[in-house]
């Protein structure tokens, strides 16, 4: 029998007992070059074990452990909106916004712009920001404050229209527009118009700029 088999079969046997073996204490058991291997078949061996047959303190004592309940914590987050994820993550954190909107300017070297970044954090979490115009640089700022995995506030997909077949490029409008038509026409002439607005900064694009600004 090899030294993985063994310990397998250990593992194995600890976890029908009802023991909660330590996946980590067994890996050190083995030389740095086979732990990927033992690793390995503890990983499928767990993704097919039954539940152990733990009393009832022992799974209190499982359900109260700090991991998992934040485990379960950062699960349930990850299935709400993005402003609601950092919301609740911030408060799981204990930080109060001006907290996290001074570590997210540190961050960013912009110490100067606190009370900026308290308010668009205030807008974020408040459902106001359009969340498909956060930077992923923000974003993974957020998570690492937080102590989350960047997975967790990605940025979501903006909706885009699809390209336009080649019937839809080339048709061509016959006769006069439709009154709504052209409402519209005027409407998009007027904001041709307009002045353009005044050019972002560095905290604007972390929070309005796009996923790759």
């Amino acid at each position: 029998m090899t030294q993985i088999e063994q310990l397998l079969g250990e593992f194995i046997d600890a976890w029908k007992a009802g023991e909660r073996p330590d996946v980590d204490a067994y890996l050190q058991r083995i030389p740095e070059a086979e732990r990927d291997a033992l690793a390995e078949q503890l990983m499928t061996w767990l993704s097919v074990a039954p539940a152990p047959a733990y009393d009832e303190a022992t799974r209190a004592s499982i359900a109260a452990d700090p991991a998992l309940r934040a485990a379960v914590a950062e699960l349930a987050a990850a299935t709400e909106p993005l402003p609601a994820r950092v919301h609740a993550l911030r408060e799981r954190a204990g930080l109060s916004i001006a907290d996290l909107a001074r570590a997210v300017a540190e961050a960013f070297g912009l110490g100067a712009q606190e009370a900026r970044t308290t308010g668009y954090l205030e807008r974020l979490e408040g459902g106001e920001l359009d969340a498909t115009r956060l930077s992923r640089r923000l974003c993974a700022a957020l998570a690492r404050i937080l102590g989350v995995d960047a997975d967790v506030l990605s940025p979501p997909q903006a909706w885009s229209p699809a390209a336009a077949g080649p019937a839809q490029a080339l048709w061509r409008a016959d006769g006069r527009p439709t009154p709504a038509v052209a409402d519209a026409l005027e409407a998009l002439s007027q904001a041709a118009m307009k002045p353009a607005p005044p050019p972002m900064d560095e905290l604007d694009r972390l929070f309005l700029g796009g996923p790759d600004a």
